[in-house]
């Protein structure tokens, strides 16, 4: 073992190096490497350091965000409340409103009231179903008198002529109605239900044998006062002009429907209304093929207006009595025709 130790030794020495100085350089590395881990050491720690205040200043970033969060949420819940607010006070103003306008006196909303009454439109309860307005105005013949109207003759009893040239008083109103027995497009009694005796009597056949037939007739419109007449007419000159009105509605005093011997009547397949249609359903046909039967004439036929001054109206039936009406129906007259007059 000493000879290994001295060999060892003599080659050190034999090599120019001394065996305390390697010892010594072995020492050196091994206080470098302690350096070198010490130093790896403090820049590990400065790191995790470094890394720690990374967090902390995201915590406080993140921390920050969520209070100006809170802080938004807050303004808009308070915006909220007071867009609530506001909308409650609204409604307390409207309210406010309502009642002032209840408690208004009735003197005050006179004014509204006519103006709800300048744009009211033609009547169309079941009392005067409004009439279908002319497509296209015909010319009228030149024995037709606008300027004055002339007496109606009521001493000629069922042959009396009302229209456009011959007028009744405004307070006219026949002492002999009745309301005829027959199906009405309606119910209850009204003015419009009462038609002259003589011509309800005659009324109640003709419905009664048109039932037998199969067809189904109703009573929509008879005697119409001439004030009624009035309050018809200016509401049609209203929303379609005079010109247009004329050609289809009777002036107040110039209406066959006050002498109480006219008849607007119509049929379930047409709704009941008064329509131009009704004269080519099997109804209409009916009427227009046995109405003079029973003492009635379609007042207003086809194709008649320049000889009668009113538009087609397959509707409005008119008592003059058998002998008269069914001589009317032969001749294709009107009834001015028939009485040899003007219209």
């Amino acid at each position: 073992m000493k000879k290994i130790v001295t060999v060892s030794t003599l080659a050190l020495l034999l090599a120019g190096c001394n065996p305390g100085d390697q010892q010594a350089d072995d020492t050196t590395k091994t206080e470098q490497k302690s350096d070198e881990t010490k130093q790896s050491n403090d820049e590990t720690k400065k790191e995790d350091t470094a890394k720690d205040t990374n967090k902390e200043e995201t915590n406080k970033t993140d921390e920050t965000a969520k209070d100006d969060t809170s802080e938004e949420a807050k303004q808009e819940d308070n915006s909220s409340d007071s867009a609530t607010q506001e909308d409650q006070e609204s409604s307390d103003e409207t309210k406010k409103e309502e009642e002032q306008k209840e408690d208004t006196p009735a003197s005050e909303n006179k004014t509204e009231d006519k103006k709800d009454e300048s744009t009211d439109k033609p009547d169309s309860s079941s009392q005067d179903p409004e009439q279908e307005k002319p497509s296209k105005p015909e010319d009228e013949t030149p024995d037709v008198d606008k300027s004055a109207d002339a007496k109606a003759d009521l001493s000629l009893g069922n042959l009396v002529v009302v229209n456009k040239k011959y007028g009744l008083p405004i307070d006219y109103k026949p002492s002999d109605l009745v309301v005829p027995d027959v199906s009405f497009s309606y119910s209850g009694v009204l003015e419009q239900s009462y038609m002259r005796a003589p011509a309800a009597k005659q009324m109640e056949k003709m419905f009664a044998a048109a039932k037998k037939e199969g067809v189904t007739l109703n009573a929509v419109s008879g005697f119409r006062s001439g004030e009624r007449q009035k309050v018809l007419y200016n509401n049609y000159v209203a929303r379609d002009g005079k010109a247009a009105a004329d050609q289809y509605s009777a002036r107040p005093g110039n209406s066959e429907h006050q002498t109480g011997l006219a008849f607007d009547i119509s049929a379930p397949s047409v709704g009941n209304g008064l329509t131009a249609a009704l004269g080519d359903t099997k109804e209409g046909k009916w009427i227009a093929n046995n109405a003079a039967k029973y003492g009635f004439i379609v007042r207003y036929d086809r194709g008649f207006q320049s000889r009668t001054g009113y538009t087609y109206e397959p509707w409005h039936i008119r008592y003059v009595g058998v002998d008269a009406a069914t001589q009317i129906k032969n001749n294709g007259q009107t009834l001015e025709e028939y009485m040899k007059v003007g219209h």
